[in-house]
This record gives structure tokens, C-alpha cells and sequence, in this order.
């Protein structure tokens, strides 16, 4: 059960209020492109179902926005800090089931939206690098390694630029074809 619109309600709350039935509803409704990876999505919301949280150190709380209009409008599904007044967004698609679990959801997402769709809007989002938390760690440690080679020297890279002049001459080539 969803609690008042005076306490916190967190991620797990709204998990555990819900059937997939009626999240997978909402998915396809939001994102009908993810039809074929509704299996996906019906193992991590079982799996977030039977996990414990963790709290978010940062208290971290998850905000839904429609951006944009019309046919390039999508949403943004971020985790939001206040701290010494000042609201700092970060992206959640690398952090850990459990804290996902733990994390408050927004008061003004509860008024916008159902809870079927806060669902669907957050398991889209946490499973942008794989469904499960393995898929997810292996996709951390490639990011981890390419920044390594990266600060090592290993890396060839492309100043900001030089791409633009590339980019510039190339499109200027297409155009003129």
C-alpha cells in the first residue's frame, strides 16, 4: 500500500504495491518499442520484488520529467541531491538495484503519475545497460577501464575541434554532391 502524501515513498513501495501485469501495461503504453524485451523486464521487477533495499547515502531521490514535445518528447529519470541548497542531477542507470529499492521517489512524480508508470518509467531506465546486475557490473568495468586508458595515454583521441572540421568538410562534400 502506497503511503500518504505526507511521508516519503520510497522506489520499493511503489515496486511492491504493483502487479507486472499492469507495469508491463504502463511499459508498452510509454515504450511499445520494448516489446520484445518484456521477459527482461518481468525477471528484474520479480527480482526487485524480493530484494531489500539499501538507503541512498546521498538521499537520493528519483524525479520523472517529460521532456520536450510532441513526437521528440521523452522522459528523463534521474536521482536528485540537495545538498547546502543546491539540487545536483545525476544519472541512475549504473546504480545497484538495492539502492534504486531505497531511494524516495519524488513527491510531484506521485501527483503526475501512477505508480504503474513510475514503475515502468524506472525499470526502463535501470536496465539501459542489461538486465541483470551482472550484465551491468560487466558494463561498469568496461567504462572503468576505458577511463584508465584513457588517463594512461593509451587512447588515441580527437580534439573537440578537429572532429568539427571533419565534420564540417564532410557534410560540406555530401551537400555539394
Amino acid at each position: 500500500m502506497i503511503k500518504s502524501k505526507t511521508e516519503k515513498v520510497l522506489f520499493k513501495d511503489i515496486v511492491r504495491s504493483c502487479t507486472f501485469k499492469k507495469v508491463e501495461d504502463a511499459l508498452l503504453e510509454l515504450y511499445p518499442d520494448q516489446k520484445k524485451l518484456i521477459k527482461g523486464y518481468k525477471y528484474v521487477f520479480k527480482t526487485l520484488k524480493l530484494m531489500r533495499h539499501r538507503y541512498s547515502k546521498e538521499g537520493m531521490i528519483i524525479d520523472i520529467e517529460r521532456v520536450g514535445r510532441g513526437k521528440n518528447a521523452y522522459f528523463s529519470v534521474s536521482g536528485v541531491c540537495t545538498q547546502k541548497g543546491i539540487k545536483q542531477s545525476y544519472a541512475l542507470e549504473y546504480t545497484p538495484w538495492s539502492e534504486w529499492l531505497g531511494c524516495e521517489v519524488d513527491k510531484q512524480v506521485l501527483k503526475k503519475m501512477t505508480k504503474e508508470e513510475i514503475a515502468a518509467h524506472c525499470l526502463w531506465e535501470m536496465t539501459f545497460a542489461g538486465f541483470t546486475q551482472e550484465k551491468i557490473r560487466r558494463e561498469i568495468n568496461i567504462l572503468k577501464k576505458r577511463v584508465k586508458d584513457y588517463k594512461e595515454g593509451k587512447v588515441k583521441t580527437i580534439p573537440y575541434e578537429e572532429v568539427m572540421k571533419r565534420l564540417k568538410d564532410k557534410i560540406g562534400k555530401v551537400s555539394s554532391e
